[in-house]
């Protein structure tokens, strides 16, 4: 017999670590019929979400079989699993599987030895538990390519039993012994949250003191020798809210990689769909990905500027009709022909009449804005004395720290052209304001007036 425990621990660590050594591959169950069933599971329980149940119960009765070591004379009951079944041991389990292959499992049992026919009168209980790695055998071995109703699960660990011992009254008292525990679980599934078991299990004490029958205190050279065989007949119970349990869950690869397949067109034909600047012209179709949100676009995605001075037909009109035609009126300053006054200039420049305007998310000068930047030269050259503000701003679109990094870089820019035309860079200074909320937010057109750099005076 100890041959056979060899052979099947060294059977039961083979399986392991096969199942470790298995290809990881996520899992998706598809409970209808199907053809060419490939299955595989991962064992790390966090590289994706679980579509199973983890935790089950087993609650056992059956019999053991006292192998040894009995006192001299002593003998214990050998049932016939027919005729003379005798039940003198029950049993308790919890388990949670990591993934469909491999689990843990905390268990408590309960063992009476009595007297066999020709043996003194005796009767003696040991009490156990154990912790033990669970291997499922059939999801290793992929039976759901031909059953979905029986399974099979090997077991193994370290145990620690209390044993009664002569004159013991307590659990101080009993025999304390470690041992090695392990065996076999044949399952045949009723419904996804019952299963009825039948185990047989091999206990092999390691630091056995006394006798099973209790009666006696063993030659320490004996006390590697224990050994006890249970069988035992159970239901098992599922809990959780999926569908399945580990135990009988399986994955359908090939239906997987279709499903997988199809997915990916959904994801590509909605990127292609996705309309960035929101225009209506989806952006595989847009020409102009960055048009100014509210304004009229062609089929290409391309704003409408009848006029082709760079600022869109629709912006260009809510602009002139809400502020009047500034551009007119700042080219008319510049030109010369005019009879305003520096007092009437600095009103109109620290009034913020005078912008220089971007498109979303840029740093280039909008067409048609230069002649503003040329209208603070015309005034700073005229009064040599005076210093101005070159003020950037942003739209609410984009996080805090973005708006101001993009209002600052825009101020630089028209810092930069102004320097360029002779102006003595320390009568210059940069403020950055960031996102400007002067304009309401549901205003498409009126946020392209805030994308802008205004100057000030003193």
């Amino acid at each position: 017999m100890n041959i056979l425990k060899k052979y099947f621990v060294f059977f039961f660590v083979l399986l392991f670590a096969k199942s470790i050594a298995q290809e990881k591959k996520d899992s998706v169950y598809i409970p209808n019929k199907v053809i060419n069933k490939i299955v595989s599971d991962t064992v790390h329980p966090k590289d994706r979400e679980k579509n199973y149940n983890r935790w089950s119960v087993n609650l056992n009765v059956g019999t053991n079989i006292g192998i040894r070591p009995f006192t001299d004379g002593y003998y214990a009951t050998t049932p016939n699993y027919f005729t003379k079944p005798e039940f003198n041991h029950f049993d308790l389990n919890v388990r949670r599987m990591f993934n469909t292959k491999f689990g843990v499992m905390l268990d408590f049992g309960y063992d009476n030895f009595s007297a066999d026919s020709g043996s003194p009168d005796f009767s003696n209980n040991m009490y156990r538990t154990s912790f033990q790695g669970v291997l499922n055998m059939h999801r290793l071995m992929n039976w759901e390519e031909f059953t979905e109703t029986f399974g099979l699960q090997f077991h193994l660990g370290p145990g620690f039993s209390f044993l009664e011992a002569p004159g013991t009254t307590s659990f101080g008292h009993y025999d304390n012994i470690f041992s090695v525990i392990g065996g076999a679980t044949a399952l045949i599934k009723i419904s996804e949250k019952v299963a009825f078991n039948l185990d047989f299990t091999m206990i092999s004490n390691l630091t056995q003191h006394v006798a099973l029958d209790g009666q006696s205190d063993l030659d320490p050279s004996l006390s590697r020798t224990g050994s006890v065989y249970t069988t035992t007949l159970g239901l098992t119970l599922y809990f959780g809210k999926k569908e399945r349990h580990a135990d009988w869950y399986w994955e359908n690869l090939n239906v997987k990689d279709e499903y997988k397949n199809l997915l990916a067109r959904v994801e590509e034909l909605e990127t292609m769909l996705n309309d960035t600047d929101k225009d209506g012209v989806p952006d595989h179709l847009d020409v102009e990905n960055n048009t100014i949100g509210g304004v009229v676009v062609d089929t290409k995605g391309r704003a409408v500027d009848l006029n082709n001075n760079g600022v869109p037909d629709e912006l260009e009109s809510y602009i002139n009709n809400t502020y009047g035609d500034l551009q007119a009126t700042v080219n008319n300053l510049i030109s010369g022909d005019n009879n305003y006054s520096n007092a009437q200039m600095r009103s109109m420049i620290n009034g913020q009449y005078v912008n220089v305007f971007f498109d979303f998310d840029e740093t280039r000068i909008t067409t048609g804005t230069i002649s503003a930047i040329n209208f603070l030269i015309k005034y700073m050259n005229a009064n040599p004395n005076t210093n101005a503000e070159v003020i950037g701003y942003a739209d609410e679109f984009g996080n805090i720290d973005y708006n101001i990094d993009l209002s600052r870089r825009r101020a630089q820019r028209v810092m930069e052209m102004i320097v360029r035309s002779g102006i003595d860079a320390k009568r210059l200074k940069l403020v950055v304001k960031g996102e400007d909320a002067s304009v309401p937010k549901d205003s498409k057109l009126a946020r392209q007036l805030v994308r802008r750099v205004a100057f000030k005076v003193d």
